[in-house]
């Protein structure tokens, strides 16, 4: 069932706040129920004056504004407060003003996004167990990439930005670093800092949230025997390609299961000896050369792994789990374009973090309705379309929104019925260049911010 009874039905109120909750994306309410945020400003001590801006209706406009097509804060709380107004006409001529609604943004601290973020990977999570697991471990994906902002002072000097030939660039960059379960993409955490920062760094802290048995699978970027070294006492196994410095020749088999998949002892650097003494001389891992496509033609590719094994971990089976990692490529795509994540538009530090979460959460909102509509229907989660999921939650809205109580849980389920309905086929061996056929438009670039040109040809 729902959370709670929502809808124009669900009880006779006159609080601005409360009637604004009945009618803000009750789809997300089911996955992220008031009492989760409630419980967070507890948790924090946060307090906050009863007002028509609450917490709860902060928060899922900002995750709205992520779903919504529109890359506008503005037009998606046009799309609530009119909605509002159509379920309760009382409220017509009561608009909060802009300024008001960034007031209420700017008020929720950075610490309540993430308690409230910590209660959501944990209920995907739960919703994850019947698909999470490859022969009794979960697979986790990690990978970086970076998001750009606005360019102010502030977000320059927090974030930092990159720099090349060209000297400096004009927009600050932050840099992130994400955990996703392969099987459903759902995330499990993420670590946001400066564009300077390795995405090796911002891993570190975030290894002590898997649990023991994850198989942590990467690409050459984390790969290396000190690294290696911390994802074991981590309690994690982990599969990556092999590190472009690494001499295979110098290697000695000590197991062998087929001529090109042996067990052996990888060498530990004598830099990193030398900073962490903790370190153990060398790693035991297991390499497996394979036969890969890639942009049309043929390339032979190592991997490394601790699952060494070779009867209960066969090789195919390992090169094929490595396949998975695009995947989280994937998840880049739908949170950079279909999210609008890639150009972030808050102008403080503390407001883009706080936008990031919204982004992240709504990633994690849709892939949990897209879990219940696997789990209902008996699907495969990794089957059933991002997009379509985006719109369905759209498209059902306004029925959620304004019909009474007892019809919520049958359009619930109607909506789930469709989200399975539309379904992908599986692409595995996919190339796709990158590179862009269509011509940009042929203007000028512009060399200075859109302010000081007005300012300097303003008539």
């Amino acid at each position: 069932m729902l959370n709670e009874r929502i809808g124009k039905d669900a009880a006779p109120s006159a609080d601005v706040s409360f009637q604004l909750q009945q009618v803000t994306l009750n789809s997300v309410r089911k996955v992220l129920p008031n009492q989760a945020i409630e419980q967070a400003c507890q948790d924090l001590r946060y307090t906050f004056r009863r007002r028509t801006l609450t917490p709860i209706v902060t928060m899922l406009h900002m995750i709205l504004a992520a779903i919504w097509p529109e890359e506008s804060s503005q037009a998606s709380w046009h799309v609530i407060w009119d909605a509002a107004v159509g379920a309760f006409p009382t409220l017509r001529g009561k608009r909060p003003s802009s300024g008001s609604l960034a007031k209420a943004r700017a008020r929720l601290p950075v610490a309540l996004w993430e308690q409230v973020w910590d209660f959501l990977a944990a209920s995907v999570q739960k919703l994850s167990e019947p698909f999470a697991c490859w022969r009794g471990h979960r697979v986790v994906l990690v990978d970086g990439t970076c998001v750009s902002m606005p360019d102010t002072p502030p977000l320059h000097g927090y974030f930092g930005t990159s720099t090349g030939r060209g000297g400096k660039r004009h927009y600050p960059l932050a840099r992130m670093v994400t955990l996703a379960l392969a099987n459903t993409m759902t995330v499990l955490a993420y670590a946001v800092g400066r564009y300077d920062q390795s995405e090796q760094a911002l891993l570190r802290p975030l290894l002590a949230g898997l649990r023991k048995g994850d198989v942590l699978v990467a690409d050459r970027h984390f790969a290396g025997a000190n690294l290696y070294a911390r994802y074991r006492t981590a309690g994690l196994e982990f599969l990556t390609r092999v590190h472009q410095r690494l001499k295979l020749s110098q290697l000695r088999p000590l197991e062998g299961y087929a001529p090109n998949d042996f067990v052996t002892d990888l060498p530990m650097g004598k830099a990193y000896r030398r900073k962490d003494p903790m370190l153990p001389s060398s790693m035991r891992v297991r390499l497996i050369q394979a036969v890969v496509r890639d942009r049309g033609h043929q390339e032979t590719v190592w991997f490394i792994t601790s699952l060494l094994d070779g009867a209960r971990y066969p090789a195919a089976e390992i090169v094929e789990l490595y396949a998975r990692r695009w995947r989280i490529e994937t998840l880049f795509l739908q949170l950079k374009v279909r999210l609008s994540a890639d150009v972030l538009r808050s102008k403080s530090p503390e407001g883009t973090l706080k936008e990031l979460a919204a982004r992240m959460m709504a990633v994690n909102v849709v892939r949990a309705i897209m879990l219940e509509a696997a789990a209902a229907h008996g699907q495969d989660p990794m089957t059933l379309s991002f997009v379509h999921a985006l719109r369905a939650i759209l498209a059902f809205a306004p029925a959620l929104a304004t019909s009474p109580w007892w019809k919520l849980q049958d359009l619930y389920e109607a909506m789930l019925s469709e989200i399975a309905s539309c379904r992908v086929s599986r692409r595995p061996d996919r190339q796709e260049p990158r590179a862009v056929r269509r011509e940009m438009k042929h203007y000028p670039r512009l060399r200075t911010t859109r302010a000081d040109w007005k300012r300097h040809f303003a008539a």
